[in-house]
């Protein structure tokens, strides 16, 4: 049972829906749950999985339902059965951990910057794909998916999946401004492209005269990163995640050093 509920996990993932799974950690007395059982829901109520069934199962379906909702990634529960009108008597106790909204890293790109920056990003927790032409730089990646594809293959090839962070580092002006234009109608939580700011500002030209809105211009962040870098590869790839780090933490970049004359209070 637990691998078709992860298989259900693991198909609705890829859907873009968020799951919460649901495990039974306790019981105590008459239940109609054991320890282990687990189900899988849905913010649409869906499930799949069991953990005893009546009144209980409900209640903890309904509690999943809005953890996911409210946008929280875990829940505990601990139900007396009697309380809930079910004349089994005992108790159960569990918690529920929300999947699917894992922050991604998605790097249009395969060169020294994006190799630097997925090394990084990795270490950092994110779950990166990198999305490239040229299958030959696969091997310079590790612990990646590595998607092989081209501009006109990007709605097919090309999924966005929990917390989605776009960069664009391509090797070119032409994969740029096609791995944006795929990107400009997306939902994603940052998008960043390089570029000269001369490069910018004909892209932009060209946009607005396309109609595009000019807020939708605004949320892109480009040139890319904070200045903090010189011209390596690795340091403009630290200010790219340090950037994405900043909207993803609503942080600031005031330094975080006191004073010599300070002390706690």
């Amino acid at each position: 049972m637990i691998t078709n509920i992860l298989d259900f996990i693991k198909e609705n993932i890829s859907r873009g829906n968020k799951v919460a799974l649901v495990t039974v950690t306790k019981i105590n007395g008459s239940s109609p749950a054991s320890v282990g059982q687990c189900i899988a829901v849905l913010e649409n109520g869906e499930s799949f999985g069991t953990v005893g069934g009546g009144k209980t199962e409900y209640l903890i379906i309904q509690e999943a339902i809005k953890t996911i909702k409210d946008g929280n990634k875990i829940f505990e529960f601990n139900y007396d059965h009697s309380e809930k009108g079910m004349i089994c008597g005992g108790a159960m106790s569990g918690f529920g951990h929300v999947l699917g909204d894992e922050n991604y890293l998605y790097i249009f790109g395969a060169g020294h910057i994006g190799m630097n920056l997925a090394k990084i990003a990795t270490d950092a927790g994110f779950f990166v794909k990198v999305i490239e032409d040229r299958p030959e730089f696969a091997d310079n990646f590790k612990n990646v998916e590595y998607i092989v594809t081209t501009p006109e293959k990007f709605e097919t090839d090309v999924k966005f999946y929990g917390n989605p962070y776009i960069v664009i580092c391509t090797r070119g002006h032409g994969t740029d401004d096609a791995a944006l234009r795929f990107c400009l109608n997306k939902d994603y939580s940052y998008l960043g492209m390089i570029g000269s700011k001369k490069k910018v500002a004909t892209l932009f030209g060209e946009l607005r005269k396309e109609g595009y809105d000019e807020k939708v211009l605004q949320n892109i962040y480009t040139p890319i990163g904070l200045n903090i870098a010189s011209g390596v590869p690795y340091e403009i790839a630290i200010s790219i995640l340090a950037e994405i780090l900043l909207i993803k933490n609503g942080g600031s970049v005031n330094h975080k050093k006191m004073s010599p004359t300070c002390s706690e209070t």
